[in-house]
Order: C-alpha cells, then structure tokens, then sequence
C-alpha cells in the first residue's frame, strides 16, 4: 500500500456582532502523511493581535494503527520548543529524556485551539467514539506552551457525525465530515478548502 498525503486548514473566526466579526484573526495548516510506517501531521498555526500575535509549527507522530500519539514537537516562532516522545506502552518523555510520568497511560495530544487533536482522538476511538467517552490528553496551550493533562468527554450524536466536546473547563460542538476530520470546532473555528 503506498501512502496518503491531505491538506487540512482551519481558520479561527473573530467573534462580536459589530463591522469585521467574520474576519479571520487565525489559520491552521496541516500537511497529514499516512504511511504503512506511521502518521505524521506537521502543522503552522497564526494567532492573536498586537502584542498578543503568535506563530507555532508542530510535528505530531502517530502510529500506523492511530492507535497513539508517538510524539509531539512544537515551537513557537521566535520562542520556546515543547518536546514529547510516547515508547508506544504508556510513558512518556521530554525533550531531554527525562521521563514524565504524569502522563503516564495518555494517548493523545491536543495543540490548544487545533482541531487535529480531536481528529486523531475519533481516528483512535474508531466505533468506539460512537459512544460517550471521558479520557485524559495531554493539552499544550498557545501562545505560551504551558504542557498539562486535560480532561476530555465525547457525547456523540444519534447520527455520530456531531460531537459534544468538553476540553477541561471548555465546551465545545463539533461538526465531523465522513472521514472524522472536523468541519466545526466549537463556535469560532470553521474549516476551509487548501489549495
């Protein structure tokens, strides 16, 4: 079997009611491999305004199976790197080795405000995400790369192509194509044709 490649973008809409509110104010673009070898998702997100303006590139790596995240690298532009490495049996590490063993049993990676995270989370779950479901992920948030484990539910539709998100403290609706690539990721984010 030879291997797929996708274009995947979203773009993060200003809320309000006032002139300007569907101006983007953010993008997301993923460039998605699968292999027999494995998945990999490379991805370069922009942000925020003025002083809060932000750009990140990360590499996500998943096994061929999507059965778990295998490892994450990202850096913000101009900043800061985050590092984690998955052995495929439950630990983790940092960038420099050191085990980490809060997250220990975590299986998956959400990228603060990306919709990949909950992609490959469906992906993983596979019929199974057409049940509820509470988990734990491990949640980097932009612009400041803060790393910590988040908790995560799922309450799926009759129909299981929408999704009740809860990310910690946040809810979330999302709409899913047939594929399980988010079409809709909460109120702001929508998903847009790549070239």
């Amino acid at each position: 079997m030879s291997g797929t490649h996708r274009s995947l973008r979203w773009r993060t809409l200003r809320g309000g009611d006032g002139e300007g509110a569907d101006a983007a104010i953010g993008l997301e673009h993923v460039d998605l491999k699968i292999a027999e070898t494995g998945i990999t998702a490379e991805g370069v997100a922009i942000g925020g305004e003025g002083e809060t303006a932000f750009g990140a590139r990360w590499r996500i790596g998943i096994d061929a199976e999507w059965a778990c995240v295998r490892s994450l690298h990202l850096t913000r532009l101009g900043g800061a790197t985050v590092a984690l490495r998955h052995d495929g049996y439950g630990a983790w590490t940092d960038g420099e080795g050191k085990p980490r063993k809060d997250f220990a049993g975590i299986l998956d990676v959400f990228v603060e405000g990306s919709p990949f995270g909950l992609m490959a989370l469906v992906k993983r779950l596979a019929k199974k995400a057409e049940k509820a479901q509470a988990l734990e992920a491990i949640h980097v948030s932009l612009p400041d790369l803060a790393i910590a484990k988040i908790a995560v539910t799922l309450k799926p539709s009759a129909a299981g192509r929408h999704l009740a998100v809860t990310l910690g403290e946040t809810g979330l609706e999302v709409d899913l194509d047939e594929d399980g690539v988010p079409e809709r990721f909460g109120a702001l984010v929508e998903r847009v044709a790549a070239p």
